[in-house]
């Protein structure tokens, strides 16, 4: 049964029981009430987790829904399994690393009961770079990694993704006539998921940076790879991966121009990579 009015928050986790903490916190201070937490838990630890779910379910009435995951299961299919689990008219993800300002679910949901045709609501993100020390995490850096967005575009969004997960909110009705998110996709199918949303659904912006998207900047060097961020690498392989199955798509459906655009824009990406790294050696070569 789907609930009109209710944001269904899935939060991802995996033996970071100390991210989790700071995230449900940030669901809690939310100023818009009527939601529920799908939390999937793919970690091993679930005594744990239900410690901390148990404390939390103390401090608010809304409904948490524990889910442990056996299967190796990508983060992609545990939102899918999550959604599949949840009741509310409105779907959105934090995943146990990540926060919110206090007023993002009020505001996005505000944008999308007001306008009519609009089924996405999405706002700027604010990058947190931090380390871990022991049992504390320690704030290093912030800045607006998309602060000049204002509306979503087709050209941009083919070039690159545009917004985290974390700052989109969107119908649950749109999110089932699209599909989901793609089970055979296990990096960067937020973006793909992303671009079959802007190609069918308005997604309204809201120019504030009210979701957080926190960075380890030393875990893979501390030997804590858990707490880490995903590995650049296999974000590029699937990039190209992508690219290219959307070049397949515009040469027999279509829409072929955006499809088209999602290729090369995949050279031009390489192309200014590469322009950027020679200028960058040459300016250290000059100043030796």
């Amino acid at each position: 049964m789907i609930i009109v009015g209710k944001v269904s928050i899935v939060v991802r986790t995996k033996d970071r029981p100390l991210l989790l903490k700071r995230a449900i916190d940030s669901i809690l201070s939310q100023t818009y009430t009527d939601w529920e937490i799908v939390l999937v838990n793919s970690g091993e630890d679930r005594d744990l987790i239900e410690s901390i779910m148990h404390d939390f379910k103390s401090k608010s009435p809304n409904d948490i829904i524990l889910l442990h995951i056996n299967c190796n299961l990508h983060i992609d299919e545990l939102i899918n399994f999550g959604v599949s689990r949840s009741t509310g008219c409105f779907v959105t993800l934090l995943d146990d690393d990540d926060t919110w300002a206090p007023s993002f679910l009020e505001e996005c949901i505000s944008l999308l009961k007001g306008n009519e045709g609009v089924d996405g609501a999405v706002t700027q993100t604010t990058i947190i770079q931090e380390t871990l020390e022991g049992n504390n995490i320690r704030f290093k850096n912030s800045y607006v990694f998309n602060n000049s967005l204002r509306r979503v575009r087709g050209w941009k969004i083919a070039r690159c993704n545009l917004f985290t997960t974390n700052s989109f909110v969107y119908k649950r009705e749109a999110y089932d006539k699209i599909g989901g998110y793609r089970k055979e996709i296990p990096l960067l199918g937020d973006w793909e998921f992303n671009m079959r949303f802007y190609l069918k659904y308005k997604i309204g912006v809201i120019p504030k940076p009210l979701a957080n998207y926190h960075k380890r900047i030393d875990a893979m060097n501390s030997g804590k790879d858990f707490y880490a961020n995903t590995s650049l690498t296999k974000h590029l392989i699937y990039d190209r991966i992508i690219r290219r199955e959307y070049l397949k798509q515009g040469l027999t459906k279509g829409p072929f121009l955006f499809c088209l655009l999602v290729y090369l824009f995949g050279y031009i990406n390489s192309f200014i990579k590469l322009t950027k790294s020679v200028i960058y050696r040459s300016d250290l070569f000059f100043k030796q």
